[in-house]
């Protein structure tokens, strides 16, 4: 009897190739070879993840990922370790098996098994094969993208141009959670959630999520700029980094600069942005001298030792004439001193792309649910969290792949229609993956234009009304024994 073709997908649930089956891939396909199981199957063997090795085991480590990733696609009820577990039973079912229970407590154990810092490990190889592979640094980076300025500009970069961002997140409220990600210290004991922080580091050309460090949101060393000190080992020669004012401090300029990393950044509040001294280039940009000021309690002896002593630093005013902007002047400080190539209008320019990394947080947060963790454990807290940027950069990675074939721009693409793209076929193409099902996933992914819309402006309110619900203003546990106790 010939084999069928459900049983000749079985061994697919011991090997990361269902993941790639559900990513709508063939070996045609620009970027294909950036989803690679055996690397997949490399990091799970490094962190010692090893488990459903048994001849009739439904919980794999590819499988588990599998399942991990699918609940990122999808939002309330449909996002549950339930919804998963019937995902699972279904995957099983069109193999031409059956599971015994539908119960969450063996996923749940599996997915516990899943260590945060392998998921961290793929996405960050994800966006670094990507990028290569898509060869983006090579390329002239077309800066007319969305919310850019209309003005053409084009201008070949030795590396990356990277955005960088941070935020919160919330999660359980759990005792684990608490001690590890403590809420913040100015709501009452009882009231708050635990309060995480990020910062992100984010590709402008790609929007690939570079890297990503969390911490706790108060607390010594809990700053965005301690984070991002914490990233600069993934900085490149070449490269930019793009920020705003709070991250310009002379400690990460002088630490980009060592590495041969450019810096665009808003000018700090606290600097002078026409400081005595500066060297006139035109009327809106100069060149000035900083100094280095004294050591920080946070940094050795030898580390500051290192530090130079000065800093050139090109000032490029900016004048906003858009009704609306609630800036109408402000400075950028740049490290790149060649005013023939990298004129004001392209740091300008780049320096406004830094609002694409807010979107893309939005994306990462509202569209793929991250705002709020439902993990009980910090170790599962951040499983949960790279398991969304995980999704994230698989959705970019796919995005990506329509750009190559059709030549748009990847900031032209739509993340939510990619998004859906996927979560309508996540299940299905893994079971039944055929050439036209892959065609209509590139027609889709490229099927939408996002809206080039720049000095867009828009009043920061909503017209919605929530529902007017009482606020809780004292622990859940007392507020139900008064309850009680009134009946």
């Amino acid at each position: 009897m010939p084999q069928s073709v459900s049983e000749s997908r079985l061994p697919h649930s011991r090997n990361f190739d269902l993941i790639k089956d559900s990513m709508l891939q063939s070996g045609e396909l620009p970027l294909a070879d950036v989803l690679d199981s055996n690397q997949w199957q490399e990091v799970f063997e490094a962190h010692k993840i090893d488990f459903g090795k048994d001849e009739g085991a439904i919980y794999t480590p590819a499988i588990t990922l599998w399942a991990l990733i699918s609940q990122v696609f999808f939002k309330g009820e449909m996002r549950s370790c339930k919804a998963a577990v019937e995902r699972i039973a279904s995957l099983w079912a069109a193999f031409g098996k059956g599971i015994c229970s539908t119960n969450t407590g063996a996923y749940c154990r599996a997915r516990a098994k899943i260590t945060w810092q392998a998921v961290r490990d793929i996405c960050c190889q994800l966006a670094q094969a990507t990028e290569q592979m898509y060869d983006a640094q090579e390329i002239d980076v077309e800066l007319q993208q969305h919310d850019l300025v209309a003005d053409t500009q084009s201008v070949t970069t030795r590396g990356r141009i990277l955005l960088v961002d941070g935020f919160t997140v919330t999660a359980a409220d759990t005792p684990e959670n608490q001690e590890v990600f403590p809420q913040n210290p100015s709501q009452k004991e009882g009231l708050g959630f635990p309060l995480i922080r990020g910062v992100s580091l984010i590709s402008m050309v790609t929007g690939l999520l570079v890297d990503l460090v969390l911490g706790p949101y108060a607390g010594k060393q809990s700053g965005e700029t301690a984070l991002l000190w914490q990233m600069l080992g993934q900085l490149k020669p070449g490269d930019t980094l793009v920020a705003d004012c709070f991250y310009c401090t002379y400690w990460i300029v002088a630490a980009c600069k060592a590495k041969g990393v450019n810096i665009v950044m808003k000018n700090h509040d606290k600097r002078n942005d026409s400081p005595l001294g500066a060297r006139r280039i035109d009327e809106h940009q100069r060149t000035t001298v900083w100094h280095r000021p004294q050591r920080p309690d946070w940094m050795s002896e030898e580390e500051y030792a290192q530090c130079p002593e000065q800093i050139e630093i090109r000032l490029v005013d900016v004048n906003i004439e858009q009704p609306g902007f609630r800036s109408k002047k402000y400075t950028i400080a740049t490290t790149i001193l060649d005013t023939e190539v990298f004129t004001r209008d392209w740091i300008t320019t780049v320096y406004r792309s830094r609002w694409l990394v807010e979107l893309d947080i939005r994306s990462i947060k509202c569209s793929l649910g991250m705002d709020i963790i439902r993990a009980k454990t910090p170790e599962m807290v951040q499983t949960e969290i790279w398991s969304c940027l995980l999704a994230y950069n698989l959705i970019r990675m796919k995005m990506l792949q329509s750009c190559a074939a059709t030549g748009r721009m990847p900031r032209t693409l739509s993340f939510t229609t990619t998004q859906q793209l996927l979560a309508n076929n996540w299940l299905l193409a893994s079971t039944t993956l055929t050439a036209e099902l892959i065609e209509l996933a590139q027609q889709t992914s490229a099927s939408e234009m996002v809206g080039r819309r720049p000095d867009r402006v828009e009043p920061r309110a909503n017209k919605r009304r929530p529902k007017l619900l009482a606020l809780l203003t004292k622990p859940r546990a007392l507020a139900k024994q008064e309850l009680a106790a009134a009946a």
